[in-house]
Formats: C-alpha cells, sequence, structure tokens
C-alpha cells in the first residue's frame, strides 16, 4: 500500500489535483470487492455472476464511482498481481486509474450534474467513457516508458528502434484483440481501439514524424488504422476534457464510419487518410 501511495502522491503533485475525495483499496478477490463500492444499476446488469466473475479474473485495477457527489470515489488494486509486477507497471495502473477518477470529475462539474446516475443518463455519457479510456491509459503509459526506459526516450541512441518495436508490438496486439472481441460487441472493441490509439499517440509526441511515417506506410495491413488517425487528430486538437467536451459527438461519427468492418476488412491494407507531424511537436510529459 506504500508503494501505491507513493505513486498516487506522485500523480496529485504532477496533474495538481486537488480537493477529490478518494480511497485506495486492495483487493485479492476483485469480483467480490467491487461490488462493494459504487453506483451499480442493476437494470443495466447483462452477465449473470458466474461470467462476471470469470470477466473479473482478467481485471487488475479499477475506479468505481461514487453513488452520490458527497462520497468519496475508490480505486481498487488486485493485491496478488501488484505483487508480481515491475515498478513501470505498478504506475501505469495507478496513473491509469487516477485519470479516470479526474475525468469523471471533471465531466459532472462541467456538465452541472448532481449524481452520477444523472450522468449515466446522459446521452453522449459513453461517448466520455471512450474517451476517458483514451486518456487514462495516455497517461499510465506515458509514465510506463518513462519509469521502464527513462532519459533513453529524449536522448537514448536506439529510441527509434525501441519506437519501432512498441508501436508494431502495440498494434499488432491491440488489433488482434479488437478483431477477436468482437463477440462482446462494439463497446469492448472501441476499448482496445483507445488503448492503441493512447499508446500510439504518445509515441507520435516523441517522434511525430517517425510515427506517422509508420501510419502512413500502414506496414502491418490494418484498415483499424484509418479509425486511430481519425481519432488521434481529433484529440490531439482537443488535448484536455475542458476542449473536448463539445466534440464527443464527433467520436461518434468517427466510430460509425468503422463499425461494420467485419474481421477481413480491418486487416486490408488502406493509405488513408493522412496526419500531419507537426499536430504532434511538443515536450514530451
Amino acid at each position: 500500500m506504500k508503494d501505491l501511495q507513493r505513486i498516487t502522491g506522485r500523480y496529485l503533485d504532477y496533474f495538481k489535483v486537488k480537493d477529490c475525495d478518494f480511497r485506495l483499496i486492495l483487493a485479492d478477490d476483485m469480483f467480490e470487492c467491487q461490488k462493494k463500492y459504487g453506483f451499480d444499476d442493476q437494470r443495466i446488469r447483462s452477465l449473470d455472476d458466474a461470467s462476471a466473475r470469470q470477466n473479473w479474473k482478467h481485471v487488475a485495477a479499477c475506479m468505481k464511482y461514487p453513488k452520490s457527489m458527497d462520497e468519496p470515489f475508490y480505486i481498487l488494486f488486485k493485491r496478488p498481481y501488484l505483487s508480481g509486477i515491475a515498478e513501470c507497471e505498478r504506475y501505469r495502473l495507478v496513473f491509469h486509474e487516477l485519470t479516470h477518477m479526474v475525468d469523471y470529475r471533471n465531466y459532472a462539474r462541467l456538465n452541472h450534474f448532481d449524481s452520477y446516475e444523472d450522468l449515466f443518463s446522459d446521452p453522449q455519457a459513453v461517448l466520455f467513457q471512450h474517451w476517458s479510456e483514451y486518456h487514462a491509459e495516455r497517461r499510465g503509459y506515458a509514465s510506463w516508458l518513462k519509469r521502464r526506459y527513462g532519459i533513453k526516450l529524449k536522448h537514448g541512441t536506439n529510441r527509434i528502434d525501441l519506437m519501432k518495436l512498441e508501436t508494431a508490438n502495440n498494434i499488432h496486439f491491440y488489433g488482434e484483440q479488437y478483431t477477436n472481441t468482437a463477440e462482446y460487441g462494439s463497446s469492448r472493441q472501441i476499448y482496445f481501439t483507445m488503448h492503441l490509439l493512447a499508446r500510439t499517440s504518445i509515441w507520435a509526441q516523441v517522434l511525430p514524424d517517425q510515427v506517422c511515417a509508420i501510419l502512413e506506410n500502414d506496414p502491418f495491413n490494418y484498415k483499424g488504422l484509418v479509425w486511430i488517425k481519425k481519432l488521434m487528430e481529433l484529440f490531439q486538437k482537443y488535448p484536455e476534457i475542458e476542449g473536448m467536451n463539445s466534440h464527443f459527438m464527433d467520436i461518434a461519427r468517427i466510430i460509425a464510419e468503422n463499425k461494420a468492418l467485419t474481421p477481413e476488412q480491418i486487416w486490408e491494407r488502406t493509405d488513408e487518410p493522412r496526419l500531419d507531424p507537426a499536430l504532434f511537436r511538443r515536450s514530451f510529459q
């Protein structure tokens, strides 16, 4: 727990987060633990307990938003998983989940919701959740890279090789996850797309010319990159929720263009659209 508290302190200091009430929770059984916290609407449950428990076996951490605005957020971590991972992965998990917390708080504030139940009654809430998945993994992956590679990210002689390796691994992993989770519905596929987008956008910020060249050459024959490019341009234009708050419907439009693609079409080669490296030239954080 002390390690989590230390990393949490780093996050709060770096992003200047204040006046946010939350609790860190360690759990041996994430399925049972998560049921104790947060707002749970029985009307929207779609899985029986056995299926839900099976899904929760793969969850290492999660954020539970409170029942009311006066109650704390809960950040849950799977104790057995934490004990076997490197520090850089702990950073990724903590930064990811804390970003969700900050996003939900800010989204409720910007849109004047009186409760999180009201928030989820908002038709755009699911689009906000998609964006928050991108935003959380972007901060989480950035912290992972900094703890894993350190100064090599800016000044290492082999950082282009690192970028190519990480980008190839991420595209292959998340592209395959997208294809293989079609049976669970489009929301699960969008989840993996947002993670891939977040990781690719970090490298685009570090090495914009090289990453844009990789994406334009499309060596992976992954048509899903069309989706990635359009969302990346949108999110780069509005990097924080204050700007994105008026543009969540743009996410829906881009998703709708790609939602009907078959698994075979996802892996077809495409040459559209092109990215401008100038979009990504800013200091890496």
